[in-house]
């Protein structure tokens, strides 16, 4: 038996699902105003409806455009409004879109002749009505770029606040991984883990946060853990190597985290080991006159097919029995 070079450590492992980050839910507003009811007597009564466009989706056939900001649109924007921060959002994308050139040098929270001047710009080229003002509900502001997810609604769905035409998510790739309410080891963000491909690759990560599930479509957490439980905690865990992780979501992986570190032990296949009558373990050592003997052991971490094995009459260097 030799000592090992390195790290022992305990494995748990874990399933989780490879996908874009955090599903983004409801939009802010897509409630609108309907025409009126036909003349006819059994006509059906005028609803708002919701169009799936090929990014994000349009109202009453206007296309709703998606803006960067961490401020969701709150209130029509338009000039004569008091200053606010929703206003300096707007501006700063208007000038990185390219339609307050010659307007505005730098985004502010006031809205002046030149923002409107921007906002015209901006819902000519975009096809919109040019009025000069942003009503609430024309412009989504999410914090980062999305990647759109399958449909929600079918084309003439009515339009609600708060609805949620599809899922989106971010474009980082990450792995979200249920931890079992009873038997989950502690674990901290920014820990190292491996995240093993259904190829059997296994790749680099990190935890990035811990905290609770994302609500379901009912309202409560929807993701289970390992024994089928509702999970109460949630790891986001990134890849070290994105593209190694392909393209594809919701592919099942799975994550290993290390619960148990030792460093300078003394170890032996799992193999070797001997249940003994009394308890415990013991070793078969072979005696370098070729004599067999059996002596107990103390064990300690598992990892992979070895052991931690510990006691007066072993040593590295001694030769063990292992079952074939």
């Amino acid at each position: 038996m030799s000592r090992p070079p390195g790290r022992r450590r305990g494995i748990l492992v874990t399933s989780g699902g490879l996908a874009g980050a955090a599903a983004s839910g409801a939009v802010v507003m897509v409630a609108v105003t309907g025409g009126a009811a036909a003349p006819a007597a059994r006509a059906a009564p005028p609803v708002t409806t919701a169009r799936v466009a090929r990014t994000l989706y349009a109202v009453d056939n206007l296309p709703v455009v998606l803006m960067t900001g961490r401020i969701p649109a709150w209130r029509p924007m338009l000039p004569g409004i008091t200053n606010g921060p929703d206003v300096a959002e707007l501006e700063r994308n208007l000038i990185a879109l390219g339609y307050a050139m010659g307007l505005l040098s730098s985004p502010g929270n006031v809205w002046t002749a030149a923002t409107t001047a921007a906002v015209e710009r901006w819902q000519h080229e975009a096809g919109l009505p040019v009025t000069g003002q942003v009503d609430l509900g024309r412009v989504l502001f999410l914090p980062a770029p999305v990647r759109a997810g399958a449909p929600a609604v079918a084309p003439g769905d009515p339009a609600a606040p708060g609805q949620a035409p599809y899922q989106v998510t971010t474009a980082t790739r990450v792995i979200t991984v249920p931890l079992d309410p009873v038997n989950s080891p502690p674990v901290t963000r920014g820990e190292r883990v491996r995240v093993i491909l259904p190829s059997g690759v296994a790749s680099p990560g990190h935890i990035a946060a811990i905290g609770p599930p994302a609500p379901s479509a009912s309202g409560t957490g929807g993701t289970q853990g390992g024994s089928g439980s509702a999970a109460t905690t949630v790891l986001t865990v990134r890849p070290a190597h994105p593209r190694r992780t392909g393209t594809a979501s919701g592919v099942p992986v799975q994550v290993s985290l290390t619960t148990h570190a030792a460093r300078g032990v003394l170890a032996v296949p799992v193999s070797a080991l001997l249940a003994l009558a009394g308890g415990g373990y013991g070793l078969e050592v072979v005696e370098p006159s070729g004599a067999h003997r059996l002596v107990g052991v103390h064990t300690g971490v598992f990892a992979g097919s070895r052991v931690q094995v510990s006691g007066p009459q072993i040593a590295a260097g001694t030769t063990v029995v292992v079952a074939q």
